[in-house]
């Protein structure tokens, strides 16, 4: 989706689409708390720190000259689309790096198939609701993700299909939305997808080798 509007937050101005994002942040943490134990919140928290960390201060790299020349406008910047792919690519090794430490069983693995599919619907359904893009791309966003979105998590029980027909599913809404397969979010949704299933790998390796 395409933002055209921006928001107000006292002296902060944002595009919809950072609010959307934030927003989805909020919703999804505040759902795993009460799903799952508590440790799993925590960890979303944490990724989700450093996602908006990388994202922020990714403008370093995608804009030096800018910052060399005038070091405040850390503070008023941010490193775009590059910086936001680089932010989910962070968080993805983060919690791979930390698989072992954070101990990874089903149970984490469900926390995380929970959070990667409804982090991406809760913003794509904010952004519709918060933009104004074409009427046809923001019904079908609306209705295909949230059929899909129910459909997996209420009857899908198999995480790593679960993912992927979510990924599948997304990359199709893409395609009727004003900026097609070439927006972060679908290059997003591809990096998770592949975080997600070296995770489910790990939890089946580890549920074999304690089994021994």
């Amino acid at each position: 989706m395409i933002n055209t509007e921006w928001y107000s937050i006292r002296t902060l101005t944002l595009p919809a689409t950072a609010v959307a994002l934030l927003m989805a942040f909020v919703i999804v943490w505040l759902v795993l708390r009460m799903q799952f134990p508590k440790k799993w919140s925590g960890v979303y928290a944490d990724a989700i720190l450093t996602f908006i960390l990388v994202w922020k201060f990714s403008v370093i790299v995608t804009d030096a000259k800018t910052i060399m020349a005038q070091p405040f406008a850390l503070l008023y910047f941010n490193g775009g689309t590059v910086g936001v792919l680089l932010a989910a690519i962070a968080v993805s090794l983060q919690l791979l790096w930390k698989k072992q430490k954070l101990q990874f069983d089903v149970i984490g693995a469900s926390a995380y198939s929970w959070a990667i599919i409804l982090t991406q619907s809760i913003y794509q359904w904010l952004v519709v609701i918060l933009n104004d893009n074409p009427t046809n791309s923001e019904i079908i966003t609306l209705a295909v993700l949230s059929v899909l979105t129910i459909l997996i998590l209420w009857k899908v029980s198999a995480l790593n299909y679960a993912l992927f027909i979510y990924t599948s599913g997304l990359i199709i809404v893409a395609n009727f939305q004003p900026l097609g397969l070439w927006q972060p979010a679908v290059g997003i949704s591809v990096i998770l997808l592949i975080m997600g299933l070296q995770l489910q790998l790990f939890v089946k390796k580890f549920e074999m080798k304690d089994g021994c």
